[in-house]
């Protein structure tokens, strides 16, 4: 990624998400984030998640899987779509 996870702010492809650094978490690395090929962001730590507008979207864990394929039913949250659409590209 050519953002610094925990410091900068992550834009999430296929999706309207911005992960943030939590304002709480001062000078220390609050995320990392993880890219899983072909799937989700693994986002972990002390993050927030944006909306377009900048609304915080409310997350119930401390490591989330956000969708990059813009096929979720849940977005911004991975459902696994990714494994069904890559499925159909290789027929």
């Amino acid at each position: 990624m050519s953002a610094q996870p925990g410091r900068d702010t992550v834009p999430v492809p296929g999706s309207k998400v911005t992960v943030v650094p939590s304002p709480d978490a001062g000078d220390a690395e609050p995320f990392a984030v993880t890219e899983c090929p072909g799937g989700p962001l693994l986002v972990r730590g002390d993050f927030e998640i944006q909306d377009s507008e900048g609304n915080e979207v409310p997350k119930n864990r401390e490591t989330v899987a956000l969708c990059r394929c813009a096929g979720s039913r849940i977005k911004p949250w991975c459902d696994g779509t990714h494994k069904l659409l890559r499925r159909a590209a290789e027929n």
